[in-house]
């Protein structure tokens, strides 16, 4: 290889403290990714009732209303890498746990309930501090490619997860897809462990930082009172996604109920939609720094909100696994594209050491429909026996809150660097 190519290499390059985070988040993004699927699958193989198996999700997403706001002050109390480790640790012992209890036979909804409730609850205190590593380790000008390699790894992994998990529960049963979840977040420990760059905890740093002790309460204040009064794009944002996430979760909770009842799939090509959906999602990170160069994020995530909303309504008419594949493909590459346009716009607008709390709070208003919309539309399913009529009630809603959004402080500048200033 040449001097010239090592060069060029090199200056793509991120640096091997991000390269390190990016790769503990793809392999313990692979094993969360195989328990999405295995978990749902497994309520339903035991119920056979859409309800319950809704309720898998709802458990998943409970505990970011719950924790969500804790998670953002330790994000930006602690040093963040620390935190990741603890974290990575914590939930390689709640995976273990669920793992045994999958081993030991049991038939037990409620212990399934129960460890996916545990396993969840690590997220919330998790992902503040990872959102706020990024830009500890990049420049603000590869904000947008740093996320988009992010939002890759996990969409690479969203491809993967699901054709392994189909893999494993057809070859060693349930037990070998939780066992290998378990796995993962074990070695991302293990990566996050040998990140070197050690940076001060974010409240600590500069002469106008915040006071490391402060009240709990009055931090989540400070977060609050920034996202209300003096940072309305982020505030339409965080709304947009709360609502566009209930039209979303009425049919993602059933993706699994509606593809094995309504089309007669098998476990294996259900992991086959999981698997496109990923791939889709792939192509959409590609896409993202050629928008985030031309485009402000608060309008590429409006753009991609109606999108999504007609792609959703479309998924009506189709019966194939290949054409819902390609065209949940479709959908999940116009989201991937809307959360790494989020992502920036957080990251550019909101002050370091407040980053943890706000990336919590704003993640708390924009998943709190989530466990609502998914007992919601188990709850449909079960009285209307119409998946169809669900559907187009989401996409339908999904559409008219990216149109409202047109008339929001989302629909500015805000976040946007032009190159010719970089």
């Amino acid at each position: 290889m040449s001097t010239d190519v090592r060069a060029a290499l090199a200056k793509r390059r991120l640096g091997a403290p991000y390269e390190l985070l990016l790769f503990a988040f793809v392999v313990s993004g692979l094993g969360n990714w195989i328990y999405r699927l295995a978990l749902p699958l497994m309520v339903f193989e035991l119920t056979g009732s859409a309800l319950n198996t809704a309720v898998v999700y709802a458990l998943e997403y409970a505990p970011l209303l719950l924790l969500s706001l804790p998670g953002g002050v330790i994000a930006d109390r602690f040093e963040r890498r620390r935190i990741l480790v603890v974290g990575d640790l914590a939930a390689t012992v709640l995976a273990g746990v669920l793992a045994l209890v999958v081993t030991s036979g049991s038939s037990s909804v409620l212990l399934v309930y129960l460890a996916a409730f545990l396993l969840a609850c690590v997220e919330p205190l998790y992902y503040p501090a990872f959102q706020g590593m990024v830009p500890d380790l990049v420049r603000d000008k590869d904000l947008e490619r740093a996320n988009a390699w992010m939002q890759m790894g996990d969409n690479v992994m969203s491809l993967a997860g699901p054709a392994v998990a189909g893999v494993l529960i057809a070859a060693v049963g349930y037990e070998g897809a939780i066992w290998a979840d378990a796995g993962t977040f074990a070695v991302s420990a293990l990566a996050m462990v040998a990140i070197r760059t050690r940076s001060k905890p974010p409240a600590a740093q500069g002469a106008g930082a915040e006071p490391v002790r402060r009240d709990l309460l009055r931090e989540v204040k400070d977060s609050l009172v920034h996202i209300a009064r003096d940072n309305r794009p982020l505030l339409s944002g965080a709304v947009l996604f709360a609502l566009a996430n209930l039209g979303t979760w009425l049919v993602q909770a059933n993706l699994v109920y509606y593809l094995s009842d309504y089309q007669s799939m098998s476990p294996a090509l259900i992991g086959v939609v999981f698997a496109a959906q990923g791939a889709g999602a792939v192509l959409g990170a590609a896409v993202c720094p050629w928008l985030g160069r031309r485009f402000a994020p608060g309008r590429v995530v409006i753009a991609g909100t109606v999108l999504a909303g007609a792609g959703i309504v479309l998924l009506i008419p189709l019966r194939d696994v290949v054409s819902i594949s390609v065209l949940w493909a479709l959908i999940y590459g116009i989201g991937t594209v809307n959360m790494v346009s989020w992502f920036v716009l957080r990251q550019r607008t909101v002050p370091p050491q407040m980053l943890g709390r706000v990336v919590a709070t704003t993640r708390m208003i924009a998943f709190m429909s989530i466990p609502v919309a998914s007992v919601l539309g188990g709850v449909l399913e079960q009285r209307w026996h119409n998946m169809y009529l669900i559907i187009a009630i989401a996409g339908g809603l999904r559409l008219l809150v990216g149109l409202g959004a047109l008339l929001s402080p989302l629909n500015s500048a805000a976040g946007w660097r032009n190159p010719a200033d970089s």
